[in-house]
């Protein structure tokens, strides 16, 4: 197999993996030429790195998760998010594209490598795809994003603007916007196209402090402002009043609301940890597989660096920041 990954890649832990991406992987001609499917994006990046079609693939299940936003005693603001789904590694992504912003993601291995070993030679090419996988990051501006599951029909907006998908969207986010009301923007230029079976929403926050949520009901687009600076997502909607026969994560709210009033949403990384602790799932799929918490991050927008730990090992935690960590 012709090797077409360029930049790092290694094995951290056994939960894992670092990949600094050198590749050019094409956003500005993806947005104009727009995106509306997982299958068609897998399609476009095969053809553009001249990949076996078997090569670039994306998978899909069902994700959990739970962000929040708070601020630091010395005025740093952060988001933390739990990324719940099948046990797998983590794949943390660092990329610094010619014309966009410098960032951190995180995706995992079975979405990309859909079972395959990630260490294995013959696997890497799968790799290719990795910047339109992540399921969340930070960019060197300070603007951090994040995106939920909400268990209701996909969005399938069709206004007559240019497609895109829910991991196309946060990519271009992170390339693209420094604040969120840029993102805002940038999702009002699109028709979203939820393409994993599901519905999503998004909360995204910036070096400023703020933050807002972005989510689709019956395929309008609506943006939801905090009333105290603070939100959090779970697997429901958050616009009040809107029927979810599905929605879960009720609890996880419960427990959010007693952290936010005993801390008066002022905390630090490691407090922030501990709450993600708390909320963490872990619990046997209806399928046979255990869901878990596949990571927790903490990305702390001023300092541009995250706190960052994999499968629920919260007494094993690393810090990372915008440039590859080297060996």
């Amino acid at each position: 197999m012709e090797k077409l990954l360029k930049g790092k890649f290694r094995k951290l832990d056994n939960n894992i993996f670092l990949l600094k991406y050198e590749n050019d992987y094409a956003l500005d001609m993806l947005l104009e030429k727009g995106v509306k499917s997982v299958g068609e994006l897998a399609s476009i990046m095969q053809k553009h790195f001249k990949a076996n079609k078997n090569d670039i693939k994306m998978s899909t299940g069902d994700f959990a998760c739970t962000t929040f936003n708070a601020h630091t005693e010395g005025g740093n603001h952060i988001l933390a998010r739990n990324f719940d789904f099948k046990e797998a590694p983590a794949i943390v992504v660092w990329t610094n594209p010619e014309n966009g912003y410098k960032s951190i993601g995180v995706t995992e291995t079975d979405v990309v490598l859909y079972g395959k070993k990630p260490d294995e030679k013959e696997n890497k090419n799968h790799l290719l795809i990795a910047p339109y996988a992540c399921m969340d990051g930070m960019n060197e501006k300070g603007l951090a994003i994040a995106v939920v599951e909400i268990k209701v029909k996909p969005t399938k907006q069709e206004t007559g603007k240019k497609p895109i998908i829910t991991t196309v969207a946060i990519r271009a986010a992170l390339d693209k916007c420094a604040t969120v009301d840029e993102v805002i923007e940038l999702f009002k230029r699109f028709d979203m196209h939820d393409s994993l079976f599901a519905n999503y929403h998004y909360q995204v926050a910036d070096a400023s402090g703020k933050s807002a949520i972005i989510e689709y009901i019956d395929n309008e687009m609506v943006v939801i402002y905090p009333e105290d600076k603070y939100q959090y997502l779970v697997n429901k909607y958050s616009t009040p009043g809107i029927p979810c026969e599905k929605a879960f994560g009720f609890t996880r709210e419960k427990w959010l609301a007693e952290e936010f009033a005993e801390t008066n949403h002022i905390m630090d990384e490691k407090r922030a940890m501990k709450i993600l602790d708390r909320v963490k799932l872990f619990y046997k799929h209806k399928r046979g597989y255990m869901i878990t918490s596949l990571w927790s991050v903490i990305y702390n927008l001023e300092k541009k660096s995250c706190l960052f730990c994999a499968n629920m090992e919260y007494d094993k935690q690393y810090t990372f920041g915008l440039d590859y960590p080297e060996e």
